[in-house]
């Protein structure tokens, strides 16, 4: 008895409540007023510039309990999260578009925002229906313009909440979903070097591209997306290593699954497109996206996969999700200048008339505050700036395409031998015994390019003592031969920076990048490879040359390196 007697006193005071709460609300908006009184609607934002906050029956002042249809809209980066109002009743207030209920009084009504943290994304490798969409843009970031085809659907991303260590991040907006397409470019691709800098600390990139093109997209039976940009990728060719780190993500198709974020893959740029008539402008141009690869514990494959119905500028597309790949990552990014060296290769040269006999004063590190006098006596190689490639998606790009190296040989009155400790791209370090100098690297101009601009001359010497060659499979391209395997051996020359005197009287050639040095190994050849006539031209004067390189000699792979010590050392006997 006692339990039923609880239960009927519940429903009582219940009924009670209801009665008094329509009572407070009958005399909050009635009140002692005539019934044909009318009060003034106020549309206010909080903060000022999180959005706006509209009347849309705009036809205040109204009479108490008539129902105003209002409508909140936030601004880019910021979300809608409620209204707030003294006096009135809100059908749903924590809905942006709703109806408001007039009290008995002037009233301000308050659309309150927040800044919307940028969502993460994982995306997921996906097999369209049907074919891609090859559809024509003009696409614009902080890189530049270009022109592309819209190619097949390759990746679908879902926000996704994340927790790294003791931060958990949430999805701010859960119907923003991103389709990715292969890029059919028509201009040539671009490297850049960045910084970016996300949860995962600062790390220094090298990117490649533009490769595929982020089109948001709705995801049925999900709403259409709200303020999120197109995005650009660029392929990632070189970055410092990274230990692998721990997340936990909660997205659309997953819950919670453990995940390593282990290298990053692709940054992606916000970018403008046009797409026919219709122009998409960037809406956030500092929120940047790095794409990880990511290891998912029990394996990366959907199981079982997952059908998406996506719908775009492109039109509707059905899509399968099969295996997690990619987290994408909010990022700030700073763009950095380039190295200013190249990776070079090397050819031997025939040419037409010599040059003439030269002097030149040079003075490098070697023999800093004692230059030494020497001869230009004969051309010996020719350097192409070169494209180089280890492995699979992990390269060096050419950064200066007009910087060119003519390599002469000198004469000079004694040798001498120093000692020293290098490091480059191929790992660890090399100890070199070097004797000379004996060649001259001069910035020069080819045909069809520019003259060289910040490029230093270069004093050559011998590599007479090494360690172990590297003997490290690299794929090569430059502006004579479209891409060609080659192994790296032996360190041949190492070269310094130096300043030129030439001719006395004329200003000399100063040193701009004391810090960069070259050295060039041999490389294993398959053939013997002969060029077209030429035109190059530098302070030597203009040649007409043929590069080449013989069945009996390799050519040659320059690599820029660090100087880590180095000393005097007696010339081996």
């Amino acid at each position: 008895m006692k339990a039923i007697f609880s239960l009927r006193r519940h429903h009582y005071l219940k009924m009670v409540s209801v009665f008094l709460i329509a009572v407070i609300l009958i005399a909050g908006v009635v009140g002692c007023e005539g019934e044909d009184e009318t009060y003034d609607l106020t549309m206010a934002e909080n903060p000022a510039g999180g959005g706006t906050a509209t009347d849309v029956t705009g036809t205040s002042p109204y009479t108490a309990l008539t129902v105003v249809n209002i409508s909140a809209v936030a601004a880019p980066s910021y979300k809608f999260v409620g209204w707030t109002a003294p006096l009135g009743l809100f059908a749903d207030a924590n809905a942006a578009e709703t109806t408001f209920a007039m009290p008995a009084s002037d009233v301000t009504v308050t659309a309150n925002f927040e800044v919307a943290t940028p969502d993460h994304f994982k995306c997921y490798w996906v097999d369209p229906a049907g074919g891609p969409p090859e559809e024509d843009v003009t696409l614009e970031d902080q890189f530049g313009a270009i022109n592309a085809t819209v190619a097949v659907a390759e990746l679908f991303c879902n926000p996704t909440a994340k927790m790294h260590g003791t931060e958990t991040t949430p999805i701010s907006y859960p119907e923003n979903h991103l389709t990715i397409y292969d890029l059919l470019c028509e201009a040539d691709p671009i490297a850049r070097l960045v910084e970016v800098t996300n949860q995962f600390g600062t790390q220094e990139l090298t990117v490649y591209g533009p490769v595929k093109l982020a089109v948001p997209t709705q995801k049925v039976p999900h709403g259409p997306t709200m303020d999120l940009d197109h995005y650009l990728l660029y392929e990632v060719i070189e970055s410092p290593p990274m230990e692998p780190e721990l997340v936990i993500l909660n997205d659309q198709f997953e819950v919670e699954p453990d995940a390593f974020v282990v290298a990053p893959r692709f940054l992606a740029n916000p970018v403008k497109k046009t797409h026919g008539d219709e122009v998409t402008d960037i809406l956030d141009a500092d929120t940047h996206l790095v794409f990880y690869d990511i290891e998912v514990s029990g394996g990366n494959d959907l199981s079982p996969t997952v059908d998406v119905e996506a719908k775009n500028q492109f039109g509707d597309q059905d899509l399968v999700a099969y295996q997690a790949a990619f987290l994408a990552v909010p990022s700030e990014k700073t763009v950095l200048p380039p190295p200013p060296l190249n990776h070079f290769k090397g050819y031997w040269v025939d040419y037409g008339e010599p040059i003439p006999d030269s002097p030149v004063v040079l003075e490098d590190q070697f023999h800093a505050g004692e230059p030494i006098s020497a001869t230009v006596m004969y051309e010996w190689f020719f350097f192409n700036p070169v494209e180089k490639w280890i492995d699979e998606g992990h390269g060096t790009p050419i950064w200066h395409p007009d910087h060119h190296l003519y390599v002469y040989g000198i004469d000079v009155a004694s040798t001498e031998c120093w000692q020293l400790e290098v490091s480059n791209q191929f790992g660890g370090t090399q100890l070199l015994t070097v004797s000379g100098p004996i060649a001259l690297a001069v910035p020069t101009a080819k045909e069809d390019h520019g003259p060289p601009v910040d490029l230093d001359h270069y004093l050559l010497y011998e590599v007479v003592e090494y360690g172990t060659p590297v003997e490290k499979d690299v794929y090569l391209r430059d502006q004579f031969i479209d891409g060609k395997e080659y192994t790296v051996g032996a360190p041949i020359y190492f070269a310094n920076p130096v300043r030129k005197e030439h001719p006395p009287g004329v200003p000399a050639a100063e040193i701009e990048h004391p810090n960069a040095h070259l050295v060039f190994y041999g490389l294993d050849f398959a053939e013997s490879f002969s060029g077209d006539w030429i035109a190059v031209e530098n302070q030597f004067g203009f040649q007409m040359i043929v590069p080449f390189y013989p069945g009996e000699g390799p050519p040659f792979l320059g690599v820029p390196s660090v100087k880590l010590w180095w000393e005097t050392y007696t010339c081996p006997s």
